[in-house]
């Protein structure tokens, strides 16, 4: 609602912040993949918070989903790359599934992450 300004003012700050909280539900319960493409799109465009490809591209390899995330390496380095993926283990390690809670998405698949 932040990003978009639906019923609240434009704050992409706040959007931002919003989606952390969201994109930190493991296993996903409320769209946190959904909430980790977006962040990473804020990171992306530097709205809302400063622009950072090494973030972007840690976010967005959360997600199942590939376009973002091959997006933003083009125009990375490898040590950007490296440093993004190093970035993402160690998310998917600080932020396991209850165990007694199966994940309804499937947990990013780490090698998929090390092909980039």
């Amino acid at each position: 609602m932040y990003e978009n300004g639906e019923g609240v003012p434009q704050d992409y700050a706040m959007a931002a912040q919003w989606y952390l909280k969201a994109a930190e539900h493991v296993p996903d319960y409320g769209a946190a993949g959904e909430a980790q493409n977006n962040l990473g799109l804020l990171y992306y465009s530097g709205r809302g918070v400063p622009q950072d490809d090494v973030m972007a591209y840690m976010y967005f390899a959360l997600t199942p989903e590939m376009e973002n995330l091959n997006q933003v390496a083009k125009r990375m380095s490898q040590a950007q790359i490296a440093e993004a993926q190093r970035g993402t283990k160690l998310w998917i390690r600080d932020h396991p599934p209850h165990p007694l809670c199966p994940p309804t998405t499937p947990i990013p698949d780490i090698r998929r992450i090390e092909q980039k």
